[in-house]
């Protein structure tokens, strides 16, 4: 499958503010329904990129930046999941699309998670990449620790966290234990030329971007699984902290297909699930 694909950029104006999202156009006439994906955190869509191009070359993708992160505005106040899942609604009410897949990893998959319960007649397929099955507890020390509200102050300590932070969420799991018992296994520091610009994604939205991660935590995802209808790809990337939950999450969703992978067949294995061919 040809992976050179131009991603592209636009905003659209939505009833809560700006939301700003990368996408490809289908070559092929549109013959395949569209994709949406919802990225995680820290970030936004601009860390989907490479997913986008693999997947659009014969579909048309769109990867919408959750607001308050990304170059999305600010949310209007406190968030939830299923308030993301309404600005993925927008941006697909803008853009005509009515029946779609979705693809989301980590809190992106619990936002098309809501998406997908809440309006099963416009799903398709659905791709949970990395659910987030924590326990009440790990829950509510991830509120508390996880990400913090920002306060920079004059000395540019914030400054000095966000890189900590990001350096080390490729490496231990949560960030803040550093003991061998949260290392990831065949983690490590990433180059820092694309860690300074995951840095610079998170310092743009510096004031807003923990909210997703509280509504994520906040969320009952365990509660949310079973009401799921579409037919359901859950993956499991080698390496990935939430890869351990992924078969317990499978036995909760109806018909789900459980699949573990290496992470350079995850296009691969999506694209197969879409296209409604064995995925192995």
């Amino acid at each position: 499958m040809n992976s050179a694909v131009d991603v592209e950029r636009a905003f659209l104006r939505t009833p809560h503010g700006l939301i700003h999202y990368r996408y490809t156009a289908s070559t092929t006439g549109g013959r395949k329904t569209p994709l949406v994906l919802a990225h995680g955190g820290p970030g936004s869509s601009a860390g989907l990129v490479r997913l986008i191009a693999a997947l659009g070359a014969d579909r048309m993708v769109v990867a919408p930046d959750m607001m308050g992160n990304g170059d999305s505005d600010p949310p209007p106040g406190p968030t939830t999941i299923e308030f993301y899942a309404d600005g993925v609604v927008a941006v697909l009410d803008q853009l005509g699309l009515e029946t779609v897949d979705l693809y989301g990893h980590h809190t992106g998959a619990q936002v098309i998670a809501e998406f997908a319960i809440a309006r099963p007649q416009r799903v398709r397929r659905l791709v949970l990449d990395g659910v987030a099955l924590f326990p009440p507890a790990l829950r509510a020390e991830f509120l508390e620790r996880y990400a913090p509200a920002i306060a920079p102050d004059a000395e540019g300590r914030h400054l000095a966290w966000v890189w900590d932070f990001m350096t080390q969420t490729t490496q231990h799991f949560p960030h803040y234990r550093r003991d061998a018992e949260h290392r990831i296994e065949g983690g490590g520091a990433m180059p820092p030329g694309p860690l300074t610009d995951r840095a610079a994604e998170v310092l743009k939205t510096w004031s807003t971007f923990h909210l997703a991660y509280q509504a994520a935590f906040r969320h009952t995802l365990a509660e949310r699984l079973p009401l799921l209808s579409a037919p359901t790809l859950i993956l499991a990337i080698e390496r990935d902290p939430l890869a351990p939950y992924a078969a317990e999450a499978a036995a909760m969703v109806p018909g789900a297909v459980l699949a573990p992978a290496p992470r350079e067949q995850r296009a691969d294995m999506i694209r197969a699930f879409l296209d409604n061919e064995p995925v192995s």
